[in-house]
């Protein structure tokens, strides 16, 4: 049997990047349960996206530097032909979305955080060359701190914004109070604070259990009153639903709660 047979697994990620997930949980049995808590909102227009690619194309740039995949496809910008520029991704997901288009990401770190990023390029030398860092509003500013403390030049321009999806605040809230759900997941701290702000004072059956990606995911649904089971210790798709499927069954004598 499949480790995952039978369980009913909340995925919050927004409409257009739930597939890959609820792929890699149907394969382990699970029945994945698709509500997209946040959408994704433009911030440049094609115009403005036009003119970074011109830049990029035209060698204003020694590094090229993704935090998501989504930043990947916002930019959609394609490698120069002849250029020199290097593309850096932070995970797996975001360095085949690079690849996508045709680039050869550079080696992503062993921890897919900001924080190992940061250290991945400062340890190739940073000093002096020119980053962009395209990325979404309100990320943390670790990585660019980081890399200018070292000399680098960076410029960061901000594609997209995470927004609550209101539209699914009554399915949301349904879901929550059928109690038939054994597992949530956060990948991403946008996706708890929205979760937690279309959800209400939901609470959790005493069954369904909390998985995150990453520490700092985890740490944002701490801040929020929900208790991870989960971290995810490998912090990609891949490794979120790996670490769901090793869990070990649950004690349901408590409950995870919104505050």
């Amino acid at each position: 049997m499949r480790p995952l047979a039978g369980q009913r697994v909340l995925v919050t990620r927004p409409r257009a990047d739930a597939e890959e997930l609820c792929a890699l949980l149907v394969a382990e049995g699970a029945d994945p349960v698709s509500i997209p808590v946040v959408r994704l909102r433009s911030l440049r227009t094609e115009i403005e996206l036009e003119s970074w690619r011109a830049r990029i194309r035209a060698g204003d740039f020694d590094l090229l530097v993704f935090t998501s995949a989504n930043a990947v496809r916002q930019l959609a910008v394609r490698p120069p032909d002849g250029g020199t520029v290097e593309l850096y991704a932070i995970g797996p997901g975001t360095a085949r979305a690079a690849a996508h288009l045709g680039w050869d990401p550079q080696r992503t770190p062993d921890r897919f955080i900001a924080e190992s990023l940061a250290d991945l390029l400062v340890n190739s030398g940073v000093s002096g060359r020119r980053v962009l860092l395209p990325r979404a509003a309100g990320a943390r500013d670790v990585l660019p701190r980081t890399l200018e403390a070292e000399g680098a030049r960076v410029e960061v321009v901000e594609l997209y914004r995470a927004e609550p999806e209101l539209d699914s605040a009554k399915a949301l809230r349904a879901e929550l109070a059928e109690g038939r759900l054994d597992w949530l997941t956060f990948t991403s701290s946008s996706t708890v604070s929205a979760f937690a702000e279309l959800a209400g004072p939901a609470l959790l059956s005493p069954g369904c259990r909390v998985a995150c990606i990453g520490p700092v995911t985890a740490r944002t649904a701490m801040a929020l009153g929900l208790k991870p089971s989960v971290v995810a210790p490998v912090h990609s798709l891949e490794g979120l639903v790996a670490a769901v499927a090793a869990a070990p069954v649950p004690d349901n004598g408590t409950s995870n709660g919104l505050p």
